[in-house]
């Protein structure tokens, strides 16, 4: 199988699922049901069923979504690489995504991926009070700006709020303890200091504040069910959300226990695809989350997105090209 040379596979994390989402892929490429059929097993949840028709609130939990969104994503993976022999020559994911490109890559079964998101999901869930935690994306302030914010806001161990998500230049999002938060947000309406005025704050619909201090004593938790896999080394290279290298080596159990308290560096994570000579980056799995980002990150970049049979013509095409 030729490698793709140019082509990144990006695959999208939570908060892209949608009811809907997998029917083109039943429909068109019936095969990839016992893709379904292997979580269905493993997690005792009618996980296509959840993902073609919902209900929205059942498929938007932590601990289902997490599952749903890595099988849709390694399904389309699968559809391109048997239907089209594509084979990316690097992969990242955002957050939860980072499972999907292990999985893809075979860096880690279907079966170890599925039952580990589902074990994370479950984790996050729970990991803290609603109502405690809250995360808020800050549109329209540089990096550095939005640290000192944090700082600002942040009273010790007890209120705290840290950059969780580096998605695009001027697109960020903060999490920690709710009081800390708010703070964060009143601060950067720019009453006191204009320079600290963001363009927009949008609160963010999530159960528990991800990738910051709060997850800790979750990703301690999570470590040993890490450790119970069995890892590969990954078919290409995967790009990892903790620090923004490009791994070519299996065991990820430290990396992938950091990424749950650490930021998703995604916009540095796109650089590093970037250096490496990546031209096109495809989006495998639902929504187009991952697209945008990657525009406003990479200048003239060429993106696709697989969530569509029109989508799969058109990659058709291009990939046909690039051979």
């Amino acid at each position: 199988m030729a490698m793709d040379s140019s082509f990144a596979a990006l695959f999208p994390g939570q908060g892209s699922q949608y009811p809907g989402m997998s029917k083109v892929l039943r429909e068109q490429f019936p095969w990839v049901k016992v893709f379904f059929e292997e979580a269905n097993d493993l997690l005792k949840v009618d996980l296509l069923k959840l993902c073609e028709e919902g209900p929205s609130d059942e498929l938007q939990l932590t601990k289902n979504a997490q599952p749903a969104i890595l099988v849709t994503s390694v399904a389309w993976f699968e559809v391109l690489k048997k239907n089209l022999g594509f084979r990316p020559a690097a992969a990242a994911g955002h957050s939860l995504g980072e499972y999907s490109a292990l999985t893809a890559a075979e860096a880690l079964s279907l079966g170890d991926a599925v039952k580990l998101v589902r074990k994370r999901g479950e984790l996050m869930q729970e990991a803290v009070p609603r109502g405690v935690g809250k995360m808020t994306a800050v549109i329209g302030l540089e990096d550095s700006v939005i640290k000192d914010i944090c700082e600002a806001a942040s009273s010790g161990a007890s209120s705290l709020v840290v950059p969780a998500n580096f998605n695009a230049p001027s697109q960020v999002v903060v999490a920690g303890h709710a009081t800390a938060v708010d703070r964060f947000s009143e601060l950067a309406s720019g009453a006191t200091q204009p320079q600290w005025k963001a363009r927009k704050l949008i609160p963010l619909n999530v159960s528990a504040p991800f990738h910051c201090p709060l997850m800790t004593p979750m990703a301690n938790t999570f470590l040993p069910f890490l450790e119970q896999v069995q890892w590969n080394d990954p078919r290409f290279p995967i790009v990892s959300n903790l620090d923004s290298n490009l791994r070519t080596s299996g065991n990820l159990t430290t990396v992938l226990k950091d990424q749950i308290d650490h930021p998703v560096l995604w916009t540095s994570c796109v650089q590093t695809l970037e250096r490496h000579e990546m031209k096109q980056y495809i989006e495998l799995g639902p929504s187009r989350v991952l697209t945008g980002l990657v525009k406003r990150i990479v200048d003239g970049a060429t993106t696709h997105t697989i969530d569509s049979l029109e989508d799969f013509k058109k990659l058709e095409t291009v990939l046909k090209e690039s051979h």
